[in-house]
């Protein structure tokens, strides 16, 4: 997503616009079709523990897809801001490339925690970085209101702003859900 803040042109724009519209569209069929798979297999007999495996693994499917919306949300608004007539400042563009520092520290974290077969990897280190984010987030809310109100930029171009940084924010929420319902199972398990 940090390169539609920053593209070659509008045709480098558009092509990527397009292929994240894909991959979320792809993202929600892939979201009924194992959820369904998954419904099938709980019609059968399966112990407390297994119903409750498959419930945690819809959750993590549906929080999966909310970040594919959260990717597909960012995207629409970085193509709103291209539409219109102004731009960031440089201190809008650094924060928003340390929020999306953010988020991939968060999303890696994610993907280490749910490959980790071994169970090495701590939960709490997804529930630390969303921590920060959200930090980050209430800090940016807030210097918004005040640079509107002092008139370093209109509101317009500050509500584009935030528009990113809160749904970098929600997309971290996404993140934590994930290693939280994919914990729980783990938890479960474990003897």
């Amino acid at each position: 997503v940090v390169d539609l803040l920053h593209p070659g042109g509008m045709n480098d724009f558009n092509k990527l616009f397009t292929r994240i519209e894909k991959y979320e569209n792809i993202s929600d069929n892939m979201e009924l079709e194992i959820a369904n798979y998954l419904n099938q297999v709980s019609e059968g007999r399966l112990s407390s523990e297994s119903k409750f495996a498959i419930r945690s693994m819809l959750r993590e499917i549906s929080e999966i897809e909310s970040i594919g919306d959260s990717c597909y949300n960012l995207a629409r608004t970085i193509s709103r801001k291209h539409k219109g007539t102004q731009d960031f400042t440089e201190d809008q563009y650094r924060h928003i490339h340390q929020m999306f520092q953010l988020t991939d520290r968060a999303l890696a974290q994610m993907v280490r925690l749910v490959s980790d077969e071994n169970g090495m990897e701590d939960v709490n280190k997804s529930f630390n970085i969303e921590m920060e984010i959200n930090n980050f987030r209430s800090e940016l809310k807030e210097q918004n209101y005040v640079d509107i109100n002092n008139k370093a930029y209109d509101y317009t171009i500050g509500a584009n702003y935030m528009d990113i940084v809160c749904e970098c924010e929600r997309l971290g929420d996404y993140v934590v859900n994930v290693c939280e319902a994919h914990s729980n199972v783990k938890e479960k398990k474990e003897p």
